[in-house]
């Protein structure tokens, strides 16, 4: 499999206290680090968020949630001018969270995936998108797994893998599935059986209804250990990557 990521620039970590909203069919990719959240970042938090963090079990799921959604809130805000608190957001039919747009304020698509310790959210102008962080965890798929989530091709393509090469080659292909799902606003509404990527990394263009415009798919460079991916529809331009995490300063 060859890995041809699409061009990407990278840019310092947000230190300023507004941010200039991506242009035309460019996209920032901001790569978050879920460990150095303030013990007060569940302020910035609203009721919903709240709730949805305390009904895990687990403290470090609870936490890597708040600081996920806390840089999110903190990013967006950026963009629009306005304090991270005062956001609000409308939710899809399949779940989708979008921004409640207010007469003067830029209109922004964004996605966010956490996974592990670490989260990406995508933020773009232009059209919807969809980003997916997967950690690389060993000894997974199992068979029923795969044949869940691989269409006969891939299963193909996927058996004949050196069974060194398995594991990661599943994870990046699930995370463009997850990118493309997220894209088109269903995610697992729509059978990941039943959308082929394929194993090739290459950047691609593809066709999945309820969407009339062509998805455009690229790989992204997430961190070691991690398989990532994006998606948008009706193109992608520039990709901007952005450093969020504790050497930022104050996340109010």
């Amino acid at each position: 499999m060859q890995n041809t990521p699409m061009p990407l620039s990278v840019a310092p970590s947000l230190a300023s206290p507004a941010v200039r909203p991506p242009q035309g069919c460019d996209v920032d990719v901001w790569d978050i680090d879920l460990d150095t959240a303030p013990a007060d970042a569940i302020t910035l938090l609203d009721d919903a968020e709240r709730a949805r963090a305390q009904a895990f079990v687990h403290s470090h799921h609870r936490q890597r949630y708040i600081a996920a959604h806390a840089a999110m809130r903190r990013v967006l805000g950026r963009y629009l001018g306005v304090p991270p608190k005062v956001l609000q957001f409308d939710l899809g039919p399949y779940g989708k969270p979008a921004l409640q747009q207010t007469p003067g304020t830029p209109s922004l698509h964004f996605n966010l995936s956490h996974s592990g310790n670490r989260a990406l959210l995508a933020v773009g102008g232009c059209q919807p998108l969809g980003v997916d962080l997967e950690a690389v965890r060993p000894g997974v798929p199992d068979p029923a797994l795969t044949a869940l989530v691989l269409t006969q091709d891939e299963r193909r393509q996927y058996d004949e893998l050196p069974p060194a090469q398995r594991t990661l080659a599943f994870f990046s292909l699930w995370a463009r599935k997850e990118a493309c799902m997220k894209a088109v606003g269903l995610g697992l509404a729509l059978e990941p059986g039943s959308l082929h990527v394929g194993l090739d990394l290459a950047p691609q263009s593809l066709q999945i209804p309820p969407s009339a415009d062509r998805i455009e798919l690229t790989v992204l460079h997430g961190p070691d250990g991690f398989a990532a991916a994006l998606a948008v529809e009706g193109g992608i331009g520039r990709i901007t990557r952005h450093r969020l995490d504790s050497a930022c300063g104050s996340w109010h």
